[in-house]
């Protein structure tokens, strides 16, 4: 039997991802506190403004040649798919729990799977389509339609993560050939000018206080991201992949701290078959890779 055994590099990745999702669960508490104060796209326009400083200096310190794409048309697609994801997830953060809103989202991988059958032609066997349809009862659990239960709002994290899904199929077609910070810069560079069409027409200039989480934003959405690409670098998805969920953990406990939200028990039992459902596909899907790349 093959024992199991975590090196030093897989570790390390472990830390590495923690401690990005800590990051990007700050972020989620900053969006969900300034947006009692500030328009959501407000927020947005912030958030595109401090990650296009922190991408025009990655640009400068590794040079033009890293925004050469083979590939502009998928760079067009993901980029809107990822303005789309961040700016749905905002919008839910100011309605919803931080730990609904956070479950919601993270069925992205999920819908990810369901779309790669018609986009990239992979086949869907029956393993991972029972993960699938678990990680659809987990969103039904939450979202609970047909009841008195059931919030409008709850459809913004799960747009959010229908964008998630076509980011990270188009993000797997363009990691093939083209730079991290050319993704980014994209990005950045995508949100800004969405930013600027839908620039809200009752913006409030914040308090010099208030100017260091709205920057912040950007700050520690850069963070968050970076250290989960250097958690990539150093270990398999399989290794990684279940600590990216932690983010679920986080925002329970930051939003019980920060803001005196407690999930209930249906967004608590939805949220973990969500991260189940996740978590088992991931692994399904670098487990179908190592066996082609044999």
């Amino acid at each position: 039997m093959q024992k199991f055994f975590i090196n030093n590099q897989q570790l390390l990745a472990i830390i590495f991802m923690i401690v990005g999702m800590f990051c990007l669960s700050v972020n989620d508490v900053n969006v969900k506190w300034l947006s009692q104060k500030y328009p959501v796209w407000e927020l947005v326009f912030f958030r595109a403004i401090s990650g296009m400083i922190i991408s025009l200096g990655l640009v400068m310190k590794f040079g033009t040649k890293t925004l050469k794409t083979q590939k502009p048309i998928a760079h067009i697609i993901r980029a809107i798919s990822a303005v789309g994801c961040v700016v749905f997830y905002f919008f839910g953060l100011k309605f919803l729990m931080l730990s609904e809103n956070n479950a919601l989202a993270h069925s992205g991988p999920i819908i990810a799977t369901v779309l790669a059958v018609p986009f990239l032609g992979e086949k869907l066997g029956i393993r991972r389509l029972l993960a699938v349809l678990l990680g659809f009862i987990g969103v039904l659990v939450i979202v609970q339609p047909g009841t008195d239960v059931f919030k409008i709002y709850s459809l913004l994290p799960i747009i959010s993560a229908i964008f998630m899904a076509f980011s990270y199929l188009s993000l797997r077609f363009i990691m093939k050939t083209d730079s991290s910070i050319s993704i980014i810069f994209y990005y950045s560079l995508a949100l800004l000018i969405t930013t600027i069409i839908f620039f809200p027409s009752d913006f409030e200039f914040p308090t010099y206080i208030n100017l260091i989480p709205l920057f912040s934003l950007g700050v520690m959405g850069s963070l968050g991201h970076y250290f989960m690409s250097q958690a990539a670098k150093r270990a398999d998805t399989a290794v990684i992949t279940p600590f990216e969920y932690s983010a679920f953990l986080w925002v329970i406990i930051l939003g019980y701290f920060f803001l005196g939200e407690i999930p209930n028990k249906t967004v608590i039992l939805g949220g973990v078959l969500i991260v189940i459902s996740g978590i088992y596909i991931i692994y399904r899907e670098n487990n179908n890779t190592d066996k082609k790349n044999i």
